[in-house]
């Protein structure tokens, strides 16, 4: 069980080398997840409303995030 959100978990993404596990949620957060650990890797990354969707490429080199702010955000 990863333990950090503080609302509903809406979408969920596995990184290319299977490593990391990445989360978008309700509380307007993306967390990165290692999944040897089971403990969230650095800061959360914000957006101002709920999330509604997350991406990784098949590169790994960011994560796409999307949501009710209107906003698609690109990090890296």
């Amino acid at each position: 069980v990863l333990h950090g959100h503080t609302s509903n978990v809406t979408s969920i993404c596995l990184s290319p080398d299977e490593r990391h596990l990445v989360s978008a949620s309700w509380d307007c957060s993306v967390r990165i997840w290692d999944l040897k650990t089971n403990q969230q890797v650095g800061d959360p990354l914000l957006h101002d409303d709920e999330l509604l969707a997350i991406a990784i490429p098949s590169d790994g080199r960011y994560i796409a995030s999307a949501g009710k702010d209107k906003k698609a955000y690109v990090w890296n």
